[in-house]
């Protein structure tokens, strides 16, 4: 099988290729390296020179590098990489003494990594897609942030206490509205449902026993479910939404207000 029977074009989303030669595995590494992200699986040892000089001996290794120019260099355990280079740099391939070599420049500082590869095992290339990556909170820092910003709960509410025990579980948040009544928090990283209506009408409940003033419930998600709308509406509790980069835009907006009506 030639070089011709692994042309990848750019449509293509992935590529396999099994124990490659050399003149295979470096056409192709040159060919491709800007474009897909490549995995090998190789008996191979690595030379790091730049701030410091360090070697990784002969032995199986997982090589991973990217279009951006990240070069990753796994051994057999750890998560982090024994050797690697930051996006940014130049990789190129070519063969010494029948061997396959990949070496990683970076300019500033001046870092060169140099893989020597006497058996490559495997080669895939792969077209990844960017995705969105959406980072959540959790419960406990929403909680903290609706303390340090009480006011997107509602003009006026006062947070006493979180974590409060009580039978059956643990309340969120504790808080008084401008009217004095009790305000129970129930907080959800992910959208609410039923089951979250369930928990904070129960809450509501044992305080309710326990307590002579009005009680009121909040639950308080990024979204929630149309059935946990309804049941939410059918036990007369209520749904804040926390959506963080709208809370954070809103509380820089307000206190660029505060600012200036203080001026």
């Amino acid at each position: 099988m030639g070089l011709d029977d692994f042309i990848t074009s750019e449509s293509e989303k992935y590529f396999i290729i099994e124990y490659p030669n050399p003149k295979e595995a470096t056409e192709k590494i040159k060919k491709t390296w800007k474009s897909y992200l490549l995995v090998l699986f190789a008996r191979a040892r690595v030379f790091y020179e730049g701030r410091a000089e360090s070697k990784l001996t002969w032995a199986d290794h997982l090589i991973i590098t990217k279009p951006d120019g990240t070069l990753l260099v796994h051994s057999r355990t750890k998560r982090e990489p024994v050797n690697w280079q930051p996006p940014g740099c130049i990789i190129n391939s070519f063969i010494e003494d029948d061997h396959i070599i990949i070496v990683s420049k970076r300019h500033r500082p001046r870092e060169i990594v140099r893989i020597e590869i006497k058996t490559l095992y495997f080669l895939i290339g792969i077209r990844p897609g960017k995705g969105y990556f959406d980072k959540f909170l959790s419960e406990s820092q929403m909680v903290d942030f609706v303390i340090r910003n009480p006011d997107i709960i509602e003009p006026g509410f006062i947070p006493i206490q979180k974590e409060v025990h009580i039978k059956y579980g643990y309340v969120d948040l504790l808080g008084r509205d401008t009217n004095g009544n009790l305000v129970i928090l129930e907080f959800k990283r992910r959208r609410a449902d039923i089951q979250d209506v369930a928990q904070l009408a129960l809450y509501v409940e044992i305080l309710k026993r326990e307590n002579t003033s009005k009680i009121r419930g909040i639950l308080v998600a990024p979204g929630i479910s149309s059935n946990a709308s309804l049941l939410l509406r059918d036990k007369g509790l209520e749904f804040r939404e926390f959506n963080i980069k709208t809370l954070l835009s809103t509380t820089k907006n307000s206190k660029q207000e505060k600012k200036t009506q203080q001026k």
